[in-house]
């Protein structure tokens, strides 16, 4: 009887250390992809994540992946809608974006910063997009309009700390992120519409290039 209790206890020992190592394996390979996962955001190439039906692209401006360009190609896939709301916009190359998606017929709206849009660069530019005829709302409640999302077609949605200027594109540490998927669009697209249908908290502007 002592003899089989030994046996029996032995083989629980080992199943347990069995179920022990599995489970340390399995760690490890999964500090492995985090790390495959993390070199490959660093590299030149945007890192690429699918999770269920939302694909997530990350732009990082020191890594020399050009978040302005993805920027401009996701305002070029447009085809209904293109919303904007951004804290500083100054980059040419999008002014021209936006500008392009109303001339091929695209519904585009802009919300941005009003200590901002005064400025002389960006006072430019909302004159480029209000000459354009694009309607344009500026924040008049207390805090920034520190946004920096676009949405198109309410399929696709981007943020991160990236401004559409050249110092976001070129010297500061910035990201840009692009979710292709309609829940999070959605999702960015009512609060859109509660910042756009906010008369207490947003007004319209009128910036025109002088005839």
């Amino acid at each position: 009887m002592k003899r089989l209790i030994g046996l029996i206890s032995l083989a629980i020992i080992i199943m347990l250390a069995g179920c022990s190592s599995k489970k340390t394996n399995e760690t490890d390979e999964s500090d492995i992809d985090l790390a495959k996962a993390s070199q490959e955001i660093t590299q030149s190439q945007p890192a690429t994540i699918v999770a269920g039906q939302q694909v997530n692209e990350y732009y990082f401006t020191r890594s020399g992946q050009h978040p302005e360009k993805a920027l401009v190609n996701v305002i070029n896939s447009a085809t209904q809608t293109l919303d904007i709301a951004i804290y500083s916009l100054t980059h040419p190359d999008i002014v021209a974006a936006i500008k392009e998606a109303k001339k091929r017929g695209v519904s585009v709206r802009l919300i941005t910063d009003k200590s901002q849009v005064d400025g002389k660069s960006q006072g430019e530019a909302a004159k480029i997009l209000g000459s354009a005829g694009i309607p344009m709302k500026i924040n008049k409640h207390s805090g920034l309009m520190h946004l920096k999302i676009t949405i198109v077609d309410k399929k696709v949605a981007t943020s991160g700390s990236f401004n559409y200027s050249k110092a976001a594109s070129t010297t500061n540490d910035e990201v840009l992120m692009v979710m292709r998927g309609e829940e999070v669009a959605k999702s960015f697209t009512e609060q859109f519409e509660k910042m756009w249908n906010d008369t207490k908290g947003f007004e319209t502007i009128e910036k025109k290039i002088a005839q």
